[in-house]
Parts: C-alpha cells; structure tokens; sequence
C-alpha cells in the first residue's frame, strides 16, 4: 500500500481515493453528493432510508454568491478535521464550509471569487482535490489550466496549462476534475483531448499521458488503491476502468442493462469494502452502485436518489447530482510489533473509508532488525491494529578468531538484545594498551559480530636496580618467552628469576634479587635517638641525624655515616671523647674539699659549697662542659642584704646602697637631727637587714651665761630629739629686743640661748657692696635701732631695708638691693657666634667676642645696659658700602655713630 502524512490535510472524493477524513463514528457511512442543478450539497446515508442532511447551499434551492449559497457546485472534498472543500463552479471560487453548518462557510484566501484569469482568480471551477500538503489542486476549467493553491493570501501557480486550449504538451483543452495519487501524482482529466494526465511534480514538465480515448471525454476520475496506477473514470459513454501507465482502458458500466441506470455518468466513490463503485448519474438525480466483480453492463443497482428520473431537492431525492464523496467507516490502530520505525506524520490510520484510505509510509526496520523484502503495513479488517511485515531480527553468529577465548563467553545473539559477556584473551594474547576487556561489537547483518582488543602479548623489559641485564638472553614474545642469564646487582642478592608479562607492552617481572641489608652499630660515643635510617638497604642506603653522644666531641667535618659493605652493622665516625677543666672564675664557690672527675662522659664533681657572702639557690651543680673546656658551676647566689627596719638617728636622704654582700657598700650616711657621731652599716651574714652604728643621741647641759637669768626655767627635756627648755630670761642690765630664743646644742654639751643684749650695746654700720649710705640716718642702740636713707648704689636697683645687730658691735643688716642683669640684644649687624658672656650682672659685668655680622665691618664695642632686663649695648659695626670708580673697587663705612644713636 502507498501512504501520506496525517499532518497532511488529504481529501478523499470521487476523484481522490487517498482522502483525509475527519474520523466519524465508526460504522456510520454517508455519501457527500454536490446537486448541481439544486444548487446545494447534501450528506445522504448508505444503507439506511434516512433522508439527506443539508451541508451546504440553501434549503429552497436558489443558486448565489454569499457565503452561504453556491451555484451549480461540481466537485466536492472534506479536509482532515471534517471541513468540506466545494468547487462553487459559476461563483469562480471554493468554498470551505464546517460539517454540518452551511452558515459558517468561508472563501479560499487565495481566490478572489472574481472571475478571470490572474493567478488569484479562477473561471468555472469543476474537479477539486487536497494534495499531501494541504494545498488544494483545482480544475480550472475555463482558463483551460490546473491551479494549485493555499488557503492563505500567497498567490495560486499552474501546474499545467497556459490559459488557452491546446493539446500540446503543456496545454489542457476544458480539464474538468483532478485526483492525487497516493505517491503524490496529480492526475487530470483533459475532457476535450480526450486523454488523462499524470503529473510527477509540481509543474508542466513533469506532466505525460497516461490514458487516451476516443470521443468518451472523460470526466470525473476514482484512483483504484488495490492496484496501485489504475484508476476508474466517467465519460460520455458510461464509466472505465484503466490500468494506468498508457494501458488500454475497458467498459466497466454503462451501456447494456445498465443504460437504464446511468445516463450520464459523473462522479465515482467506493463503497466502504471496495466491493462496489458508486456512480452518480446526472441525468436521471440518482447514484447507482456497480459491483467491482460484476460483468460490465449488467452490473449496477439503484443507491441513491431519484428512481423515476424525477429531481428533488429534498428527502433522499437528487437534483442533478455531479461529484459524490464517501464519507465514514473505521480507521486502524498502530500495532506494538517490534522491529519497525514508523513516521507518525506519514501514517494514515482514519483517513475515512477503509481500507481503500489507509496508507503507512516510508517503514524501516528498527536498530537489530533487516529488511526481509520490504517493510509492509496491511489495513485491519475491522477496528484494531494493522499489520507489519517485512523485517526480521538480525541473528549474529560467534567469530572465529583464535586470539580470544570464548570458554567462559555468556552470549544472547539476537541483535535487538545482543549481549555478550564473559569473552578474554587467549594464551599467548593480552589486551591491548590501554583496554581493559575486549571490545564486542553486534553484527550489521546477519554475520559473525566483531571482538577487538587483544593482541599477541609482547613483553620489554623492567627497568630495575636490583637485576644486572648486561648478559640477558631475552625472547620477549610470550608464546615462547625466555630470559635468561639474569643476575643480581651490586648490592642485591639471591638468585633472578623472570616471569612473562601479563599484558602487551607490559614489562615482565624479576623475583629473586633482595637488597643487602645494614644494621644499626652500637659504637660508643654516637647518638642514634634522632636518627633517620630512611633505608637501610645497601643499595639505597640512607641514614642521617646520627651525633655525638654528650662527652663526645664531632670532628670538623661531622659525624659521618657509611654503609655496610656485607650484611652487618654500617659504620659511624666523627666523635671523639674529651674532658673539662675547672672554671677560672669560681666567685661564690669553695672547691677546697670538692672531689672531680673530668672527663666528659663520665664527668662528676661532688663536695662544692658556697664561699662566704653566698648562699645556696637550691642546689648546687656542676655542668659538664659541651666541648673541651670549664665545666659549668651553679647554685650559690651573693646574699642580698635589705636596709634595716629601725633607721632612728640615721638619716638616708643623701645615702648610696650596694646591698649585695660581696659587694656590700654604704655612703652618703649621717646622723639624724638630735643624734651626733659617724655612722657606719656593716654587711649582713645571710639575706636580711644590714646592721647599723655610730649615731647616739645628743644631751644637753645649761648654758652658763651672765646675761641670762635661768631662775624661772624648765628643762623638760635635754636631749636633741625632744629638747624643750622654757622660762629663760634676760639678767639684769640686758635686755631682749626681740625675745630670748633657746636652740639645742649639736653635740653633747651646753644648749644654746640668744637674744638677750646689754641695754646700752650698739650696732656698727655694715660695707655690704650694693648699698650708699652716704645720706643714711642711723640709731645704732639696739634697744632703739633706726637706721634711713640708706640707698641702692650705682649698678644696683631695690628697695633698701636695715635690721638691728644681735649683739653689741656687730653690724647691722641691710637688704633689698640687687645688681642690675643685662640680656643680649637682637640687633642682625652684630655675630654672637663666638661671644662669651662672662657676666650680664653690671657691677661685674663682661662680655668678649663679639664680631659684625657678615655685610657688615668695623670694630664692635660692648657697654652695660642701664636698667635690668634690658640688652646690653653694643657698637662700631657698619653696613658695607662697594662704590665702582676708574681706578677699581673701594670699600667704605659711614661715619661712626653718636652715642645717641647706639644699638641695645
């Protein structure tokens, strides 16, 4: 069977066996007929007496040009969702009218309805069938060419025809109907050259004859699918079938008793079992049917319509009925065979009448199938799946290769489930490098299947220390390996022996050699506890960390470590032992009954005590030394002596300590206020306070003094520390200006008195520097001491003040003047760079070094300020003038300045 794709709206009609129907009810059969001269089309049952269902065109049979009328309709077909496709033959235009809603028809997009000749226009539709792609290929009668077109607003283009009737090659002479063929083939019937033609493609070129006549001008066509290229047609002078290809065409009805049946021939339809063909007669508004087995002329019954030649327009009656269509049946189901691909989009599985419909195209055989001719599908007999024939599983058979062992091999040699399992390489053989297991490929077609991966093992040689190859006798093939003469290396033992490699270009194995191997050796003096013996083979011997033990000393160039030349022990070298000496500097320490042992391995030294001024910190050590040398005392530490709690009569203010014994030091001591003698601090014994001495209280006596009378006195106290002596008087004849006054005696001995003067003493004038008493008024009596117009002499500033004597004959005081102080002047002619400013106090006053400054020359003078605080003067330092003359270059300065105008 031939097939299309249901994506493909395909139509099936009288001239189109290959329709696409929207699927019916199953069961349900009804024929499409297009009444020409009733001016409608109707849907009719087949095999009930129900009348016909308006499906187009309207109830009262009046032709027109709106969308829901047509006139003189010619042929008929229902696209994929159920939308009838009508050539409206005198409207020039196809109508698309929803089953069974004549109100909801609709124009083609890319026809305009006009009559003409431009590619959107048409002149007398007829035949109208839908190709594979959903285009719809129109009979376009009176512009004598065939349109195929969309129902978009894309233009329509020509098949075949040049719009002026011809019999030539690519003329057309009033076609009036088309047929597509299941292998995409347009059929057209050129009625007025009495031929039918078969298109290939989609223009001219493609088109030849594929049947002639002679005056039977055929019409309407129906495509025979049971005989793929043969077809039924109508004509003149009743209906023939043709094989197609330029075959002879033969009577198949008409004529004969059949000429009271069909007069008239138009449009052709199977049945649903394909056992009949229905014809329409146009003349006597019937549709007969014909058995396809039946003797042409005698073979055709009344179906449908008028049974006395009579029109009508409504019930089950006919009115000029032209292209019919049938409409119905089951559809088939897609089977679950295994081993076939099937292209839903070119499966026809409710293409509406079956089986003529049904069509599954392009089958292949799935992965693990093969083709046993070529791949089928067979309609269903009734509603269920339909039959796949043609492919086969492929059934691989086992290699012959004598590279792989198949002993242990699991195998399933149906390709669609081929598995095998279990295969490996032969002896002799080993996989390739870099495979892990064989490689099993299934068969293509029906054939051993493939294994790949194992090669005749070849072997090479190990690279290894512990094997001397240089005499080896080597066959590395392993059917017929060998490796002979094999011994160990330098420093390896045993006997070599060689095993073949396990896989190709693996290298074979040497057993037998091991290294020889050292041992740690127990010399005195080295030690081993950091030791990293990282191999102790001799080959790879690797040993480091090894020192000297403590007593031992490393030689310049360390410890060395050489390896065993034999099983044993391997060798250490570089430590040697030595002694200590005892230390120089033994400061804290008595050896005098230490007991010594001095070498260093064994070094001990017992019996030492600490020296006087030290004591014992813990224990007292002696560390051996690290290399030859003194060993190490410790232990006794200089006793820290502390200042005393109880410092009475001692005064620290301006006291230094060392209070370490060995160095024990105490100065700056003295006796406290009220306490007389020298006072020492003597070292402590052991860490504690030192000890002081020297310093005892003073005690007084009375003073025997004439001028005081001590009758009334009170000596509460006579020591320094607390003295307190009150009640001291003035004897007779003496007087106390300013009281008597008791101090206590700095050392043992009278305390002492003061104040007391005898009435008629006397000050004397005092020299003090600083003061002119040149217009001074003195009462030098003490007892009635005055002294004024004493003045500050020259260079000095103040405010003088006089004080009476204490005793007779002594001078009086006087303060309140002080000599006047000068400061430097800021003047920028003068440089005090390397002044010396011996004194700015203006009685004695001096000042030296004074320079000018650089731009400036002379010679500088220094004189006192004349008030304190000020700057002293300076002068003779002048600007330099340079003045250019004829003779050279001359220096001057200025005129010396006046007194007045000096610098401070």
């Amino acid at each position: 069977e031939n097939h299309e794709s249901p994506a493909l709206r395909c139509v099936m009609k009288l001239a189109l066996t290959c329709a696409m129907l929207a699927t019916p009810a199953y069961g349900v059969v009804s024929l499409y007929v297009a009444n020409k001269q009733g001016n409608q089309v109707r849907r009719c049952p087949v095999g009930s007496a129900d009348d016909c269902v308006l499906v187009a065109g309207q109830a009262d049979a009046a032709g027109g040009s709106t969308l829901d009328a047509v006139n003189k309709p010619e042929g008929v077909a229902v696209e994929r969702d159920g939308t009838l496709a009508i050539a409206d033959t005198v409207n020039h235009r196809i109508l698309r009218c929803p089953k069974d809603n004549p109100a909801g028809c609709t124009k083609l997009q890319s026809v305009s309805g006009e009559v003409g000749s431009g590619m959107d226009q048409l002149n007398q539709p007829f035949g109208i069938a839908l190709t594979m792609d959903g285009e719809y290929v129109i009979a376009d009668q009176r512009n004598h060419r065939v349109q195929i077109c969309k129902d978009t607003a894309d233009p329509c283009v020509t098949l075949m025809g040049t719009g002026i009737s011809g019999s030539g090659a690519t003329q057309l002479n009033s076609p009036y109907d088309v047929a597509v063929g299941p292998d995409a083939a347009i059929y057209i019937s050129d009625i007025m050259n009495n031929r039918i033609i078969k298109c290939t493609g989609r223009d001219s070129s493609t088109c030849s004859t594929d049947a002639t006549f002679s005056n039977f001008f055929p019409n309407f066509m129906l495509l025979d699918p049971g005989t793929p290229g043969s077809f039924y047609v109508s004509g003149s002078s009743g209906v023939q079938k043709c094989p197609g290809g330029g075959g002879a065409c033969t009577p198949f009805a008409g004529g004969g008793n059949d000429a009271d049946n069909i007069a008239g021939p138009r449009g052709l339809a199977f049945s649903v079992d394909r056992s009949q063909v229905y014809i329409a007669s146009v003349t006597y508004h019937r549709v007969v049917a014909c058995d396809v087995a039946g003797t042409a002329g005698s073979n055709c019954n009344y179906l449908l319509g008028s049974t006395d030649q009579s029109d009508g327009n409504t019930g089950r009656d006919l009115n000029g009925p032209v292209g019919i269509m049938l409409e119905g049946g089951y559809s088939c189901t897609r089977p679950t065979t295994p081993g076939y691909v099937i292209d839903p989009s070119k499966e026809y599985l409710s293409p509406g009448v079956l089986p003529m419909g049904f069509r599954v195209e392009d089958i292949t055989c799935a992965d693990g199938y093969e083709a046993n001719g070529t791949p089928t599908a067979t309609v269903c007999s009734s509603e269920g799946p339909y039959t796949l024939s043609g492919c086969e599983p492929i059934l691989c058979t086992r290699p012959t290769d004598a590279a792989y062992d198949f002993s242990a091999a699991t195998e399933n040699l149906v390709k669609p489930t081929f598995s095998v399992t279990g295969v490996s390489c032969s002896a002799g053989h080993s996989l390739d490098a870099g495979t892990t297991e064989p490689t099993i490929t299934a068969c293509d077609t029906a054939g051993p299947y493939t294994v790949a991966g194992c090669v005749v093992t070849t072997c090479v040689r190990p690279t290894l220390s512990s094997v001397d190859f240089s005499a080896v006798d080597e066959d590395l093939n392993a059917p017929a390996f060998k490796a002979d003469g094999l011994t160990c290396a330098s420093g390896y033992t045993g006997t070599p022996t060689a095993t073949v490699c396990a896989s190709h270009q693996g290298a074979y194995t040497v057993t037998g050699c091991d290294p020889i191997m050292c041992t740690r050796p127990s010399t005195a003096g080295f030690e081993f506890s950091a030791a990293a013996e990282t191999s102790l083979a001799m080959p790879t011997f690797d040993v480091t960390g090894v020192t000297c033990q403590p007593g031992y000393a490393a030689a310049e160039a360390g410890v060395t470590v050489t390896a065993c030349t034999a099983a044993g022990e391997y060798t250490v070298a570089g430590c040697t032992e030595f002694s200590c000496t005892r230390p120089t500097d033994t400061t804290g320490y008595d050896l005098t009954g230490a007991t010594e042992n001095l070498v260093a391995h064994s070094f001990e030294v017992t019996g030492v005590t600490c020296a006087p001024l030290y004591a014992a910190a813990g224990e007292i050590t002696a560390t051996v030394c690290s290399e030859a040398g003194e060993y190490t005392l410790a232990g006794c530490a200089a006793i820290e002596c502390t200042r005393p709690t109880d410092v009475a009569g001692y005064d620290f203010a301006d006291a230094a300590e060392v209070l370490t014994a060995p160095d024990f030091a105490v100065t700056g001591l003295s006796c406290s206020p009220g306490y007389a003698g020298t006072p020492a601090a003597t070292v402590c014994d052991a860490a504690g306070p030192y000890a002081l001495s020297g310093c005892s209280i003073v005690t007084c006596s009375r003073p025997d003094n004439a001028e005081y009378d001590f009758g009334a006195v009170v000596e509460t106290s006579l020591t320094a520390p607390d003295f307190d002596v009150t009640g001291v008087t003035c004897a007779d004849a003496f007087s106390a200006p300013t009281g008597v006054t008791v101090e206590p005696c700095a050392t043992d001995g009278p305390y002492a008195v003061a104040g007391c003067v005898a009435n008629a003493a006397a000050c004397t004038r005092p020299t003090t520097t600083g003061y002119d008493f040149s217009d001074a008024a003195e009462e030098l009596t003490i007892l009635s001491f005055a002294v004024t117009g004493v003045k500050c002499a020259s260079s000095y500033v103040g405010t003088p003040a006089a004080a009476a004597c204490a005793a007779d004959q002594e001078a009086y005081t006087v303060t309140g003047c002080e000599p006047l102080v000068c400061t430097r002047p800021t003047a920028a002619e003068f440089n005090f760079n390397d002044a010396a400013e011996v004194s700015l106090a203006v009685p004695t006053f001096e000042v030296t070094g004074v320079s000018c400054a650089e731009g400036y020359s002379g010679n500088p003078t220094v004189q006192p300020c004349q008030s304190s605080g000020e700057p002293y003067y300076i002068t003779g330092c002048e600007e330099t003038t340079t003045t250019t003359t004829t003779t050279g270059t001359t220096t001057a300065s200025t005129t010396p300045p006046t007194p007045e105008s000096l610098v401070y």
